[in-house]
């Protein structure tokens, strides 16, 4: 275990310092799915950052894995996961070839769910002028079906002054079925009580194709620079129907989207230990989408950021550091129709690190900076989501400002490690929901005038009293409030708790979180469930199988959610399979050929992007 650092099995995710850890494999960005699979005979050493330089500028910590060496050889693996509980399988094969200095990676796989059984109810009320209309849904029965495949194909070409790697994925991702039954009860002054059976399916279907390039070339002078270049193409399906006895609201959309992302770096390191980094980021977006039905339009919206900052790292008297990282971004979008809109704006990072003794370690850590709506909120079509609410995008939101500060004090005893952290985190102009009464409907968009402040406070600690056994326990305060779209706010304590023990070929893992309340973009203030689970894996050889339980004790745990505002208010009570009791078995097998060789699996982000509205 990392001091500080938490990893969340289930999610696939690692955070420190109140945010993500970037995951580097040799120096190339990876994640987390690719480190879980590596074997500890396949690493040389790891290298965690704190405090991010050089290639790694910009990100809030950074670990990079660095691999022996291997020039011949490969290997075949397979790994199966199923679920009890609900129906939920995993399939993944992998084949890597090394020759000389070149890696050869073959990648693919399909998983899917089929759940029946989530339930949502939820009172809520529309407050019309002339008289609020209060609506129950009680479900009446539910089921969910989806399915992924992927494939990806890799070279990488390295030697010692530079390092090449081209990448094409295919991904697939589709669901058949999203279907709720609804026993629905209108009630108001006027109308009295009224009854209906109502339902609402979703069906998605989404294509994605992607290729990439990045190379890293060593210079003379201790200099470097970092390139890469991604473009991706996506064909996006959605399907959306709501009934009421004889009534419908539907919709039909298909969408083209192009991405492209450009990313530059010049470093340049100095002899007495400072750093210089330059880099250049670009981000461009096409979106074109046809939506048909109860509301019929043609969106198409293009969108460009490009971020251009410099870092300069200094040391200071042997036991600090300094970085200032003044920086620009420009941001344009046009949404068709509409004129186009371009916003300049700074960004700068600032950050202080103490190591006053080997055993302790202070970091100051403050940034502005800014960015720009996801593309589903900019565009401009309505949806039709049921009989009397629409939902609409807005093209006008404004460019989002945020602010982050945050003090980290570390200290560790012999096998003991503490950490205690402050962060604040604040959003101005940050598009929010936004809900009206137009011609007997109650319409959502979204507003750009919104403001979101977060406080965080947190504890931790690292306990490894021997070679088989580590704990990490953590906890803190949350406090969090939205103002000026709508004046919302949530705090809660919080306290999350982790162990491994390992005997000779086996491993048991235990993890647990308590529950949170927060509120949520959506202005929904959450209060979540219990988290615990155990797993336990056996590896002998090429053979590695994995048991694990979910939440074994809870047979319905239930998400509270409300939203309070002045023409809206809904409560709700919201439970899912997923979060309930359930097992999963997960075997593995690989062959190698030729040297021993490394083994990691997948680093294929599975979602795809899109810059539809959507109706639910």
């Amino acid at each position: 275990m990392i001091p500080g650092v938490s990893v969340d099995v289930a999610k696939g995710s690692v955070r420190a310092f109140g945010g993500s850890v970037a995951i580097y494999i040799d120096g190339m960005k990876s994640d987390y799915r690719e480190m879980q699979q590596l074997r500890p005979e396949d690493v040389e050493s790891v290298q965690y950052m704190e405090a991010p330089t050089g290639k790694y500028a910009g990100d809030n910590a950074s670990i990079n894995i660095i691999l022996k060496k291997r020039t011949s050889g490969g290997y075949v693996s397979i790994d199966a996961l199923q679920r009890l509980g609900y129906l939920n399988g995993d399939y993944n094969l992998a084949a890597r070839y090394y020759n000389k200095n070149t890696q050869y990676t073959l990648y693919g796989g399909i998983d899917y769910n089929k759940i029946n059984g989530n339930r949502l109810d939820k009172q809520e009320t529309i407050l019309f002028p002339l008289e609020p209309i209060d609506r129950n849904y009680a479900t009446a029965g539910s089921r969910m079906s989806n399915n992924n495949q992927y494939a990806q194909f890799r070279i990488r070409n390295k030697n010692d002054r530079r390092t090449l790697r081209a990448t094409f994925n295919f991904l697939r991702n589709a669901t058949p079925e999203d279907f709720t039954s609804y026993i629905l009860t209108y009630s108001g002054n006027t109308i009295g009580n009224r009854r209906v059976d109502a339902s609402q399916n979703t069906v998605t279907r989404n294509y994605q194709y992607n290729l990439g390039l990045s190379g890293n070339f060593k210079l003379n002078h201790n200099q470097m620079i970092d390139a890469s270049a991604n473009a991706t193409a996506s064909r996006n399906h959605y399907d959306y129907c709501y009934t009421e006895n004889n009534e419908a609201a539907i919709s039909n959309t298909l969408e083209n989207l192009y991405n492209f992302q450009g990313n530059i770096n010049y470093i340049k390191n100095f002899n007495n230990g400072n750093s210089l980094t330059i880099k250049l980021f670009e981000l461009f977006n096409v979106s074109s989408a046809d939506y048909r039905g109860t509301d019929s339009s043609w969106q198409h919206l293009w969108t460009s950021e490009t971020i251009l900052f410099a870092e300069y790292a200094r040391q200071l008297w042997g036991i600090a550091s300094l970085r200032l990282t003044p920086g620009m971004s420009a941001q344009v979008y046009r949404q068709h129709g509409h004129d186009r809109v371009s916003k300049f704006g700074p960004r700068a990072q600032i950050v202080f690190t103490l190591k006053p003794a080997r055993n302790q370690f202070i970091q100051l850590n403050g940034s502005y900076g800014n960015s720009y709506p996801e593309l589903s909120y900019m565009n401009g079509a309505t949806q039709q989501v049921d009989m009397i609410q629409q939902k609409k995008g807005n093209p006008d939101l404004k460019q989002t400002k945020l602010t982050t500060a945050m003090g980290v004090y570390g200290i560790g005893f012999k096998r003991l490690n503490l950490q205690a952290m402050l962060l604040y985190n604040g959003a101005d102009d940050l598009p929010l929901p936004s809900y009206f009464i137009e011609k007997d409907m109650l319409v959502q968009t979204f507003d750009g005038n919104g403001i979101w402040r977060q406080l965080n406070g947190s504890l931790s600690a690292t306990w490894t009293p021997s070679n088989i056994f580590n704990m990490q326990a953590g906890g803190g305060y949350m406090y969090n409030r939205y103002s000026r779209v709508a004046d919302l706010s949530a705090a809660c304590w919080y306290a999350t708790l982790s162990a491994n023990i390992y005997l000779k070929d086996f491993a048991i893992f235990l993890r647990g979180s308590t529950p949170q309340k927060a509120v949520s973009l959506e202005l929904e203030t959450v209060k979540t469930i219990w988290q615990y689970s155990i797993s336990a894996t056996w590896s002998k050889g090429p053979f590695r199988a994995e048991v694990g339980f979910n939440n074994p004790f809870l047979k319905h745990p239930y998400y509270d959610m409300n939203i309070l505002l002045p023409v809206y208010n809904s409560s709700s009570r919201r439970y899912s399979k997923t979060d309930s009791q359930s097992a999963y078995l997960k075997l593995s097998y690989y062959f190698d050929f030729g040297k021993k060789t490394k083994h990691d699996k997948v680093n294929i982000d599975k979602t795809i992007n899109s810059g539809i509205l959507k109706a639910n």
